[in-house]
């Protein structure tokens, strides 16, 4: 069940196992929400980590203002989410735009970021990604979700994923229909300009990886990453796309956490 807190202005939703434990706070990328990471937040509570998830704002069932949004907002929201709910020190983990997110509100909260781990990431967006994102702007004000949604499909998931796992893919769809479509337009035209924010002054681990399938950030987009930060590595889920923490949790589970139990 989810829980809310007022920060910056607005409320945000939010999936937290509770417990005493090391934070985990993870921020999901466009059209997602706090449930894509729910097999993440299971392993949290299995280590008696008090795992957070929430929906950003204009996402899931956070309030969603009218626009305009940028990457910047969603980070001061994040940093807010922590300040919200007392949390001192946590480790942080975004997926796609969500890394974005999490990167500028690591650099924001300095050594209170004890880890940063990126899914799906990039520095910026390539130059070929801005006439995509800007159709999907106009897909949503013009409440065609169904169609976004099968482009998010064919490179969330895998092709071996989308032709062995039919149910998977049809929540996939689901999920991105689902957003409310003035606000996903909103989230389109911030993610359309979002990019990482000094990312040598990151001053905690990093680790950036990605699904060894993934078209939109390949593991090339995971590199550039760790060599633009002062402690990075990589890392890399087989066999799955973009959206590897619902494709495959388990092997996303293994790279994520067996970095996050090995730093400090």
């Amino acid at each position: 069940m989810a829980h809310r807190v007022e920060t910056n202005g607005i409320t945000l939703a939010y999936e937290d196992t509770g417990g005493d434990g090391a934070a985990v706070i993870f921020t999901h990328g466009l059209g997602g929400s706090a449930n894509g990471w729910l097999a993440q937040l299971e392993a949290c509570r299995e280590r008696g980590w008090r795992g957070i998830a929430y929906d950003q704002r204009g996402a899931g069932r956070s309030e969603k203002p009218a626009g305009p949004y940028s990457v910047t907002t969603w980070a001061e929201d994040l940093v807010g989410l922590l300040e919200g709910l007392g949390i001192e020190r946590a480790a942080l983990v975004g997926h796609s735009v969500g890394c974005m997110v999490a990167e500028r509100a690591a650099v924001a909260l300095g050594t209170r970021a004890r880890a940063l781990a990126l899914c799906g990431g990039a520095l910026g967006w390539k130059p070929e990604a801005k006439p995509v994102f800007e159709e999907r702007v106009r897909q949503a004000r013009a409440g065609r979700l169904d169609e976004i949604a099968e482009l998010v499909a064919s490179t969330g998931l895998s092709e071996r994923c989308r032709h062995d796992d039919p149910r998977l893919l049809g929540l996939m769809r689901e999920l991105i229909v689902s957003n409310d479509a003035a606000a996903y337009a909103e989230c389109s035209a911030a993610t359309a300009v979002a990019t990482m924010d000094r990312p040598g002054e990151v001053v905690c681990p990093v680790l950036a990886f990605c699904g060894s399938e993934d078209p939109v950030t390949p593991p090339a987009a995971s590199a550039e990453i760790a060599e633009a930060v002062p402690d990075g590595r990589t890392g890399v889920v087989a066999g799955a796309a973009h959206w590897c923490m619902i494709e495959s949790p388990e092997a996303t589970n293994r790279v994520l956490f067996g970095f996050l139990e090995n730093i400090g």
